[in-house]
Parts: C-alpha cells; sequence; structure tokens
C-alpha cells in the first residue's frame, strides 16, 4: 500500500531546499524535488557495493562545492533519520543556514561519497545544469528508451525527474515532449528491471516547477504509475485541509 515518509505538505513551491512530499512503496520512493534521492539509496548502496546509477532529468543535478562536501556528516550519514539528512546544513555568511542537499548538487555529492561503490554511471539529460566531474558515463538519447532499459545487466539505482519529458514551448509554457505510451511504456520498462531485480531502488521526482507546474507533472506522474502498476496519487487539496 505504500507509506509516507515525509506527510504531503500540500501543492507548494518546491525550491531547491524545501521537500513537500516523500512516499514509498517497497523500492519505489516518489517525491516532489530530488532532495530526499541521496537518502533513498543508502540501503541499496550497503546491500550492493557494485551497483550502477542511471539518472534520468532534464538537469545533471550534479553540482559540487567542496564548501559543502566539508559538512558531509560521514561518520553517523547512513543512520541518518529522514528529518536528519534533511535538517543537515551550515550557517552562510548571511548568518542562515544553508541546506547541505539540494536539489542541485544532491548527485555531486552522491558521487564524492560513493564514486568507488558504483560500478556504473549513465546519464540521460537535455544538457542542463553541472555535468558530473571525475567519472566516466554513458549518455542515453530519448530514442533508446524504452527499449534500452530491458538491456540492463547487473544492479541499478534508477532517478527518474519527470522533467526530462517536458521541454519549453514558443509561449514560454513547459508541455509534454513525448507522448502517453512513450512515457507509460517507459515506466512498464521501469517495472521489469524492478520485477527482475536489476532495478534495487527507484527514486521518482515531480519537479512541478520545471514540468508543467503540479498539474502537468501529476499527469505524468499518473501514466508512470499507470506503467509502474502502483497505486499511488496525492491527496484532493480539499482532502489536505480536512486532515488539518
Amino acid at each position: 500500500m505504500g507509506e509516507w515518509i515525509v506527510d504531503f505538505q500540500g501543492r507548494n513551491h518546491s525550491t531547491a531546499i524545501k521537500l513537500n512530499f516523500l512516499w514509498k512503496d517497497r523500492n519505489v520512493f516518489i517525491m516532489d524535488n530530488h532532495r530526499a534521492a541521496l537518502w533513498c539509496w543508502l540501503s541499496s548502496i550497503k546491500d550492493h557495493p557494485d551497483v550502477g546509477l542511471f539518472h534520468v532529468d532534464r538537469h545533471y543535478d550534479a553540482l559540487f562545492s567542496a564548501k559543502d562536501y566539508v559538512h558531509f556528516p560521514h561518520d553517523d550519514f547512513n543512520s541518518l533519520s529522514i528529518d536528519e539528512y534533511l535538517s543537515c546544513g551550515y550557517d552562510n555568511d548571511f548568518f542562515a543556514v544553508t541546506p547541505l542537499f539540494r536539489w542541485d548538487n544532491y548527485l555531486g555529492l552522491f558521487i564524492e561519497k560513493y564514486r568507488n561503490q558504483v560500478r556504473e554511471w549513465a546519464f540521460a539529460t537535455h544538457g542542463k545544469g553541472a555535468a558530473p566531474k571525475d567519472i566516466r558515463f554513458a549518455a542515453y538519447e530519448p530514442w533508446e528508451f524504452p527499449a534500452g532499459l530491458y538491456e540492463l545487466k547487473g544492479k541499478w539505482i534508477f532517478n527518474l525527474d519527470l522533467d526530462y519529458f517536458f521541454g519549453r514551448m514558443s509561449s514560454g509554457q513547459m508541455e509534454k515532449l513525448f507522448t502517453d505510451v512513450y512515457i507509460r511504456d517507459f515506466a512498464k520498462a521501469l517495472r521489469a528491471g524492478l520485477d527482475s531485480g536489476v532495478i534495487v531502488a527507484l527514486t521518482v521526482s515531480l519537479s512541478p516547477e520545471c514540468a508543467g507546474g503540479w498539474e502537468g507533472t501529476e499527469e505524468v506522474l499518473k501514466l508512470i504509475t499507470e506503467g509502474l502498476e502502483i497505486d499511488f496519487s496525492l491527496p484532493a487539496s480539499s482532502d489536505l485541509e480536512h486532515s488539518i
């Protein structure tokens, strides 16, 4: 049935430093942005020291700063609760706390921390943001999906941001770049990988600011959950209000 790791806070602005929800069904995690992705991968890294990581996202998310990394909680990191993980941060020059794990750097920190435990890296992006440094990775193009997902071997962590399926139109609005069939079949391939044990963890981010707002990204999420055969949808706003 799944469980809420971080209760749904509403269809609020996500930004790089806020997480509005985190939901889990076995080894599938769904969230509004990928701040929590690294935390979701911890058990997979522990159980599969030769795992690969496959990142599908409009952005690389691999910004790395030594200033961030010096504050990485190395000694007790694997035992952090989600609340402790999200609260990790450090003081900046403006007397405010900078969250350590953000939507643009969580993967860069993961690479720095765990590169020796990751067997293989694969990326499919739109070339946005800071690309990973000091690792070699396979680069996938959109036309290689979903068929290429059935060809994966070994064990993989799969990191999917739904903004990969969107692009900015001449109107300035974000719209879907791919058909419903393509997106649903993409998720069916992920389901096959989960069932076979090739995908040991799947993290899915909605990224509403980068993917047509909450309405647009929830339409794509429905296609993804249908393909994954997962019963999940966000509460209606009225339901959230009644629960407060």
